[in-house]
């Protein structure tokens, strides 16, 4: 055993023998205080993972202690590559047998994920091999495909995507619509449409029109959307395995920052549907976050400031949202949300909220 391997082997051991000593803290005798104890344990996970300690202190606010070894146990592992098949221009079963004969192993899944295909393992090359090039499947998160089955496109819709770059749900919603109705695919970066526009091009969606406006000032310019969805600019807690801002000191002014731009486009979004729509008058909120200052707290805000109301995601997967945390209490349908984290779905973390919005 490397020297490497052996020094964080015996860091993990350490990590679960100080969780031993908490959870027996009440039989031994003349023992420091479970706050030293959570002190040393907090000053470990740093050690070890080397994340900044007011991302640890959060994720110590959202879970039981065991799964808070867990959670970081499984945080700085990737999670398994998965495709989306596009149906605008070849099915699934047709593109698993092309994917088989040029030595890729995918396996498609069932049900309402049978346009999801599993990778056996990370394979070099699948991002610039011919069919991905060609538009036949784009790579995507299996968890960043649950806003779009919760939005439920329908053939002819008016659709927002509000912060719709590099394009991923854009054009799954329009696969879904078949072409047909509108998409207007919203983002605010210049760059990052770029992206967007590509992969539209790419994946044969002809139903999307891409504006570059500021969210939050969107209602102002157009309106009247059967649906919005929003997938917020976030921290990205839910893959921090990808993300190196949890190392740093800029963590904390971050997620306020991430917090108070989100609560702006969430308003905007819901100013933006059409409360009298036959077809739906819903927003969907997502973000790969698992903070709660990134997802039930904007929730609530907007619960508080617009005539909305949470309904179900109409999801099998995931599981509800907090009803409470630290001394606030939300909603009683915020159980309705859906959340996702790796540790438990090995999937990316994941929030996804359905509100409706009435007169």
């Amino acid at each position: 055993m490397k020297n490497s391997d052996k020094k964080k082997k015996n860091q993990i051991d350490r990590i679960y023998h100080i969780c031993k000593i908490i959870e027996n803290l009440s039989t031994l005798k003349a023992s420091p205080s479970k706050k030293y104890y959570y002190k040393l344990l907090k000053r470990e996970i740093q050690t070890l993972y080397g994340y900044n300690s007011d991302y640890i202190k959060c994720i110590f606010l959202l879970f039981p202690l065991k799964e808070i070894v867990e959670y970081f146990k499984f945080s700085k592992k990737q999670r398994p590559v998965s495709i989306r098949s596009n149906s605008l221009k070849r099915e699934s079963f047709q593109l698993e047998k092309d994917l088989v004969n040029r030595g890729l192993n995918t396996i498609f899944l069932k049900g309402t994920l049978r346009n999801i295909g599993m990778l056996s393992n990370k394979i070099v090359g699948i991002g610039n091999c011919p069919e991905y090039l060609g538009g036949y499947y784009t790579l995507q998160g299996i968890a960043s495909l649950f806003p779009i089955f919760s939005l439920s496109p329908t053939k002819n819709d008016r659709i927002l995507d509000l912060a719709a770059s590099p394009g991923g749900k854009t054009t799954h919603i329009s696969e879904i619509m078949k072409n047909s109705g509108l998409i207007v695919a919203n983002d605010k970066s210049l760059i990052r449409i770029k992206s967007l526009v590509s992969n539209i091009h790419r994946l044969g969606v002809k139903n999307s029109i891409v504006v570059n406006f500021d969210g939050s000032i969107m209602p102002f310019i157009m309106k009247g959307f059967d649906k919005v969805l929003l997938d917020a600019p976030c921290s990205g807690s839910g893959i921090s395995y990808n993300n190196h801002n949890f190392c740093s000191n800029k963590f904390k002014r971050s997620l306020f920052i991430n917090s108070e731009l989100q609560k702006r486009l969430l308003l905007a979004a819901i100013d933006s549907c059409d409360e009298n729509s036959i077809k739906g008058g819903y927003i969907i909120y997502s973000t790969c976050s698992i903070f709660v200052e990134e997802n039930e707290n904007i929730i609530q805000y907007a619960v508080e400031n617009r005539k909305v109301k949470i309904v179900s995601t109409e999801l099998q997967y995931g599981m509800p949202g907090y009803k409470k945390y630290k001394q606030k209490i939300f909603n009683d349908n915020m159980v309705f949300s859906r959340r996702f984290f790796s540790h438990i779905h090995n999937a990316d973390g994941f929030f996804i909220c359905k509100l409706i919005k009435f007169k």
